[in-house]
């Protein structure tokens, strides 16, 4: 739960909003958690790169990979048991992610 909460603070240090945890262990083989939160703008989109890789790597969590560097709208965090979706608002309404994801457990964001 550290790296998650790790992500967690990155996120809310560039004002990340709707941040949506989804506990994906009895879901997905691949990874414990997927995150989706929304930024206003590419700069958003940027800034949530940067602090990520900076605070995961502080904190000797080196293996991660990054889709959609340059893309405008959408990027893809891949913290390997940890998935990261950062869009900005219209894409993420577009994409409406959460909907193939109603049934899953949501993280409460207070724990």
């Amino acid at each position: 739960m550290e790296k998650l909460a790790i992500i967690r603070k990155a996120l809310d240090d560039i004002n990340a909003f709707d941040l949506a945890i989804y506990d994906m262990k009895g879901v997905s083989p691949f990874y414990d958690y997927m995150v989706i939160a929304s930024v206003s703008s590419t700069r958003g989109l940027n800034a949530a790169i940067r602090h990520l890789s900076d605070d995961l790597s502080e904190a000797g969590h080196t293996k991660y990979r990054v889709e959609g560097k340059e893309s405008d709208s959408w990027v893809l965090f891949d913290a390997k048991d940890i998935i990261v979706n950062i869009f900005t608002k219209e894409e993420r309404l577009y994409y409406d992610i959460e909907k193939v994801l109603a049934g899953v457990p949501k993280v409460q964001l207070g724990s």
